[in-house]
């Protein structure tokens, strides 16, 4: 709809607020199209609105992503327009009309670790104790579970490790497989990250992918992934992935050390600079090469990630910057998001649990039923630490 120099960039002001309107409609057109009452829709837009509070603050949607045609809220979302991005919204609306749905269909993301083998070991890496060993699943298995995932209608797929990219050949026979009711993403560090493993990718289903960057100082960043060419390998990523039009996230694992005003900032100028859609802020978590370590935030540096999330999003001087993500900002605000409620982890063996970094181990994905393991999910929630006020 409007002209840019790049095929994805950020639209904020009246072009983000016209785009708004017009999804609106769309999504008051499909409503109305499913339920032949004009009327409800004043009903189910109270309810759409309760789910768009769970990940917006006070502030609202102040900019939105378009990446090959289609605009995205965030990198956990799917983009617009797109049959798929209804799906999230029709689960919602089935809940208030009192409608049967499964705890499997009622989930909006799950992302699964495809592998323990990785290139390298790095210093915050939740899965550090299982690098490296032998995979249990199989290929046929991983399409099993694709297959099982999109029949209860999960419309956003994620894929890490260990790092994905060493199964690159899997990868492809595992979209090739899929149906394109999903957006599929790979989390990676960048590791073999080309135009031709990438361009494969996209063509049966990529969407984006989110690649690990713990600092903006090349020396800094492989210390921390623990080789030499790890920084490389993320900025020739990200390159690609502009190339090819693939959603862009830089996810960084904010440590004691890192987490200063000043040094957020130029991570915000740094993933601007290499034309990020997104940041997604992670904090560090004592489980992995972490576990029994002195590791997570105080409660100012906890205060100070939240100002910065606010900030970055909210004020008109950051408005071309990179959409920051923060879910702990959101777990501590109401509740999390995950657990069972909206997301859940399947590990290398294939087992559930509500997060990478909650070792809560249910029944595996292919068993046949999940109702009761994700209850339990939900009722045990997240131990992410509180702020003490």
């Amino acid at each position: 709809m409007f002209q840019k120099k790049h095929s994805s960039y950020l639209l904020y002001g009246f072009q983000k607020n016209l785009i708004l309107f017009i999804i609106w409609l769309s999504i008051a057109f499909h409503f109305i199209k499913i339920y032949k009452n004009p009327f409800l829709f004043i009903r189910i837009r109270k309810q759409i609105l309760k789910l768009k509070q769970l990940y917006t603050a006070n502030y609202g949607i102040t900019k939105l992503a378009f990446v090959d045609g289609k605009y995205y809220f965030n990198s956990n979302m799917n983009g617009w327009p797109s049959k798929s991005f209804y799906r999230p919204l029709e689960i919602e609306v089935k809940k208030c009309f009192n409608q049967k749905i499964t705890n499997l269909e009622n989930l909006k993301i799950i992302q699964i670790a495809l592998t323990k083998k990785c290139p390298l070991n790095c210093e915050h890496c939740f899965e550090g104790h299982e690098l490296n060993k032998k995979d249990t699943l199989t290929l046929n298995d991983h399409k099993l579970i694709i297959e099982k995932i999109q029949k209860a209608g999960i419309s956003v797929i994620q894929y890490g490790g260990g790092e994905p990219m060493t199964h690159v050949d899997d990868l492809i026979e595992i979209l090739k497989s899929a149906s394109n009711i999903s957006d599929f993403y790979v989390y990676t560090s960048g590791f073999n990250c080309n135009i031709k493993n990438l361009e494969k990718l996209k063509s049966h289903g990529l969407t984006g992918i989110s690649i690990g960057i713990d600092h903006f100082l090349p020396e800094k960043h492989n210390s921390f992934r623990r080789n030499d060419k790890a920084f490389q390998w993320a900025i020739d990523a990200a390159k690609n992935a502009q190339e090819l039009k693939l959603v862009l996230t830089f996810t960084i694992c904010v440590t004691k050390e890192f987490c200063t005003e000043e040094n957020l900032m130029k991570y915000l100028e740094f993933a601007k600079e290499n034309r990020a859609s997104f940041i997604q802020l992670l904090e560090p978590r004592a489980v992995g090469n972490y576990e029994n370590k002195d590791v997570n935030l105080s409660n100012n540096q906890i205060k100070i990630l939240e100002n910065f999330f606010l900030k970055s999003n909210s004020e008109s001087k950051f408005k071309d910057y990179p959409i920051v993500l923060y879910t702990g900002y959101h777990q501590r605000k109401k509740g999390c998001l995950g657990a069972g409620e909206n997301y859940i982890y399947i590990d290398t063996d294939g087992y559930m649990s509500s997060c990478p970094f909650c070792k809560n181990l249910k029944t595996h994905i292919l068993d046949e039923s999940h109702d009761n393991s994700i209850l339990s999910l939900k009722s045990e929630g997240c131990a992410l630490p509180k702020i003490n006020n």
